[in-house]
């Protein structure tokens, strides 16, 4: 990998021999994956164009040593949302050296088709751009089509409408491109079972709440939201789980910024179809806030449908950008204070503001996107989230009561294996003098008991709600004293005292409120219902 220090002062042409020499040593491969990552320092103060010749190489330098999965959302990319023909076309040819065709391929080179200008390249050195005799992005684009065979088999209409607008030498190209399809789907083999699905899954990570890292370096943050409202990153995203994306209003690519805030437009619509709009919250974050103002903020979102209130804001950092980058690990470099890459990113953040769930380069699915952060939103609560159907008021509230009874049955239900100890310890002991030969059972609840203690104390320590763990020691000391004491009346209260430290541990007591809140407030609106019918 180039030295950090070092590296935004190499020369075009040392980069260029660099790629070279990686392309052809086997070890150092993962460090021609990383000179693809946009936040890497050979890209800091670069102007776009050379940026454009830098990763073109790389890509063309994968398309020599055969593209693997960790390297294929980073050519899928530029189909996705590519402007510029020369990485178009250098990715097509990466892409051309993946192990295995799969029609999941076949919307991104469609996408480029109908995206990208047909102008002339040349790949025999670096940064020679051809003037005649020479490929495109669209001769390369086909050649992907045909690399796919049968797996791109859905794209014939599509290429029988391109006919209209391509050059002679492009219509003898469609013309092989098509023979090629057809003649994997006319040889009488079925299509590899592989075809259909997509290999990796793209630019989505996902993490538990144990791998979480902490918020501290960015909770001191502040931010000015689209009304120029000051906030700091602690009181905004804890709480409450978030979806955050970034951006900046001067990007020039409308497959990127512009979409991906209109796209935030339709997840907020989604949030609110699902009645979660005030417990989920989103945030769109720019890259560039020395120029995005607030005023031009608000105007940027509004134009894109988005809607505002104290749940859903825009953001710039007044403070603490740097920091910021490095917690969320961007995907942006500069040329001074100007953005001069970025990649789409989303990120899901929990109740505590840490990164739970990241989607990065490809465009991401509104609705699966709703769905990951409503899971996120489950996370330490027994009651289920739905989204509300179109049924009348009266049916809506009786099947939300029915909904939480069930919620309530669930959260006081052993749930692990842990959870089952906890209860079988309370009456597995209180039962013990009527189990044939107690002395070689009481081990075994002893066991349970020390099982149970241990257990309350890991959801007491991750809950911090330590109330549990101390009925659960007093009620186990109790018993203790009954065995070796014989002080047999106290029985039944280390039973008690048990029973309740296990179940105080076991029962969210946030979901207890909410579920019977949500018991409460459906019974009000029947009772009035019935009012107002019978009068």
């Amino acid at each position: 990998m180039l030295d950090p220090q070092a590296a935004a002062q190499h020369p075009e042409a040392q980069f260029a021999a660099l790629v070279d020499a990686l392309a052809t040593d086997p070890i150092r491969r993962e460090s021609l994956l990383d000179l693809l990552r946009e936040e890497h320092p050979v890209y800091r103060d670069r102007g776009a164009a050379a940026i454009v010749r830098m990763r073109g190489w790389v890509l063309l330098a994968l398309a020599r040593k055969g593209v693997t999965d960790r390297e294929l959302p980073f050519v899928l990319e530029e189909f996705d949302v590519g402007t510029d023909a020369y990485l178009v076309a250098a990715a097509a040819r990466a892409l051309r050296s993946y192990a295995h065709p799969s029609e999941a391929f076949l919307p991104f080179v469609l996408r480029a088709l109908s995206n990208i200008r047909d102008e002339p390249l040349s790949f025999e050195s670096y940064g020679e751009y051809a003037l005649s005799s020479a490929t495109t992005a669209v001769s390369e684009s086909l050649a992907v089509l045909a690399w796919l065979g049968p797996c791109a088999h859905a794209a014939l209409p599509e290429l029988a409408a391109m006919r209209g607008r391509l050059s002679k030498k492009l219509l003898s190209e469609l013309d092989r491109t098509v023979a090629a399809i057809r003649e994997g789907g006319s040889s009488g083999q079925d299509r590899p079972e592989a075809c259909c699905l997509l290999p990796v899954s793209l630019g989505q990570t996902f993490w538990t709440p144990h791998q979480r890292e902490d918020t501290q370096t960015v909770d001191s943050i502040v931010f000015e939201d689209q009304d120029g409202s000051p906030i700091q990153f602690r009181n905004f995203f804890k709480g409450n789980p978030s979806i955050v994306v970034f951006f900046y209003t001067r990007c020039d690519n409308p497959w990127k910024c512009s979409l991906t805030v209109t796209k935030l437009a339709r997840v907020q619509q989604l949030l609110r179809e699902a009645a979660v709009s005030d417990q989920i919250q989103t945030a769109a974050i720019t890259y560039d806030p020395a120029f995005d103002l607030p005023g031009r903020l608000r105007i940027y979102g509004e134009d894109r449908g988005v809607h505002f209130d104290a749940h859903h804001r825009i953001l710039r950092a007044k403070q603490g950008l740097a920091v910021l980058r490095n917690h969320f690990n961007l995907g942006v470099n500069f040329i001074e204070s100007l953005v001069n890459r970025h990649r789409i990113e989303l990120y899901i953040l929990d109740r505590e503001g840490r990164v739970a769930a990241r989607f990065e380069r490809v465009h991401w699915n509104e609705p699966q996107v709703v769905e990951r952060a409503i899971e996120v939103l489950r996370e330490g609560t027994a009651t289920p989230i739905t989204a509300q159907s179109p049924v009348g008021k009266t049916g809506q509230a009786a099947a939300t009561i029915l909904g939480t009874v069930a919620s309530l049955a669930w959260a006081f239900f052993p749930k692990c294996p842990m959870c089952w100890a906890a209860y079988l310890s309370v009456f597995g002991i209180a039962g013990i003098r009527q189990i044939p030969y107690p002395s070689k059972m009481q081990p075994v609840f002893v066991l349970m008991m020390l099982i149970n203690i241990v257990s309350v104390w890991l959801r007491a320590r991750a809950t911090r709600h330590m109330a549990g763990f101390y009925f659960v020691c007093a009620g186990t000391l109790v018993i203790i004293l009954t065995k070796t004491m014989s002080w047999e009346h106290l029985a039944p209260w280390g039973v008690a005292l048990t029973f309740a430290g296990s179940l105080w541990s076991a029962v969210n007591r946030r979901s207890l409120q909410m579920s019977l809140r949500r018991i409460w407030m459906p019974l009000g609106r029947l009772y009035s219902s019935s009012r107002s019918y019978s009068s």
